[in-house]
């Protein structure tokens, strides 16, 4: 939990509401954890009337089965205005009220590590699979309209026999741009990507991988991670003994739980007890910076050499003034440099030696500078940060990797989700 500014959201609603055949409040909380939310509160009342001015109360002579609830939750304001659509598609006919608050104490989180809880407890319920049947084309555009890369196969009985990944579709699918890449440009050019794809009858069985790395629903948090960890993965079927598919575990809800007990309200003067990972020693040092006047050519030639498909762009002092991510790219450039952008990043090669096709796609933009393509809003971390904090900050704001500085503010490193988790479960 936190300290400081806040805000309350209370939730008023009947006993007898349900959400996807399931009691509203047990949904909403369901939700709220899986969500990151640092904590919330459902009560029952003793008696009261709604909008239908129908009477609902708990004393024997006028017994009720819908009566009262309340569920309360305080959290960070960025969170709540999450929180807020999230409301309107689960209890749309609910009174939803929301003040700030200030938070003057709150408990103790874990200091590090996962807290000590079952994965049956963060794991999504509802699960989008697809069959070994199901066209290729079908996984791609699936897979478009979410926020993650690979989707459980399961066959008749509901049991997992593979998954399949945007690594998968790139390797063996004949798919040509990653879906990162591809959900920076319009569904038209995602058409036109996918058209070599629909002339072909793939199915999902010919590139799926069958060797599924899955857990149970009892499965601590913490070994769950570690798997994610080892063997590099960012989503893991749950599964019961009989290899039925039950729900699914995804990085960001892990993320999520750190953040909702270990939230970076941080201070860089502050001292912890004992010698928590700092960011520091889990930062990459070798990071591609340009200034802001640097051409498309280096820009190009910085993306394509790192590992971190990011290029940071500092003053003369080593500020941070911008970031250039492979997808920036796409998005702040007219859609005739699309094919040409989407060549050389899919085949890493420097501008010089990209087709002559690649090269005249780009003739429009070789003017334009990093200052032009660049995200002026970056956000950073201090590089004595603890691991914790950084990897909780990274899951609040949807960011993977962020430039680390020191305590002049220069430039020291840049530090992602992979590396901060597997020193956080060490």
């Amino acid at each position: 939990m936190f300290t400081g500014r806040a805000k309350q959201v209370t939730i008023f609603f009947g006993e007898s509401d349900t959400y996807h055949h399931q009691s509203l409040y047990s949904a909403l909380i369901e939700a709220l954890r899986r969500e990151g939310f640092g904590g919330a509160t459902a009560l029952r009342g003793m008696a009261g009337f709604g909008a239908s001015s129908l009477i609902h109360t708990s004393a024997i002579l006028r017994l009720s089965m819908d009566l009262p609830m309340l569920l309360t939750v305080i959290d960070r304001p960025e969170r709540v205005e999450r929180l807020l659509a999230l409301l309107r598609e689960m209890a749309p006919t609910a009174l939803v009220t929301v003040q700030d608050v200030e938070v003057v104490q709150s408990g103790v989180p874990f200091k590090e590590g996962l807290p000590d809880v079952r994965v049956g407890e963060v794991m999504r319920r509802e699960v989008v699979t697809v069959r070994p049947q199901s066209p290729l084309t079908d996984v791609v555009e699936l897979l478009l309209d979410k926020d993650f890369t690979a989707v459980p196969v399961v066959d008749d009985g509901g049991r997992v026999v593979g998954m399949v990944s945007d690594n998968d579709l790139l390797t063996r699918g004949g798919m040509t741009v990653t879906l990162s890449l591809k959900r920076a440009t319009d569904p038209e050019f995602v058409r036109e990507l996918h058209r070599s794809l629909r002339d072909s009858q793939r199915q999902v069985a010919a590139v799926m991988t069958s060797e599924v790395v899955s857990v149970s629903p009892q499965t601590g948090l913490g070994e769950a991670g570690k798997l994610m960890v080892e063997k590099h993965l960012k989503r893991l079927p749950v599964v019961e003994g009989d290899g039925k598919l039950v729900g699914i575990l995804g990085r960001l809800d892990i993320l999520n739980t750190i953040a909702a007990v270990h939230l970076p309200q941080w201070h860089p003067e502050a001292r912890r007890v004992g010698s928590p990972a700092s960011v520091a020693a889990v930062m990459s040092r070798e990071v591609p910076t340009l200034s802001p006047s640097a051409t498309l050519e280096a820009i190009f030639n910085a993306l394509v050499s790192s590992a971190h498909k990011r290029v940071v762009i500092v003053d003369a002092q080593r500020r941070v003034v911008g970031i250039i991510a492979d997808s920036d790219l796409i998005s702040r450039v007219n859609r005739e440099s699309w094919p040409g952008i989407l060549e050389i990043l899919m085949a890493r090669v420097p501008l010089g030696r990209a087709s002559a096709m690649a090269r005249q796609h780009l003739q429009k933009i070789r003017a334009r500078t990093a200052q032009d393509l660049m995200t002026s809003e970056v956000l950073t971390v201090r590089d004595s940060m603890p691991v914790a904090s950084a990897l909780a900050l990274s899951a609040e704001r949807r960011i993977k990797r962020m430039p680390v500085v020191d305590g002049a503010g220069l430039l020291v490193g840049i530090v992602g989700r992979s590396e901060m988790m597997r020193a956080l479960l060490a």
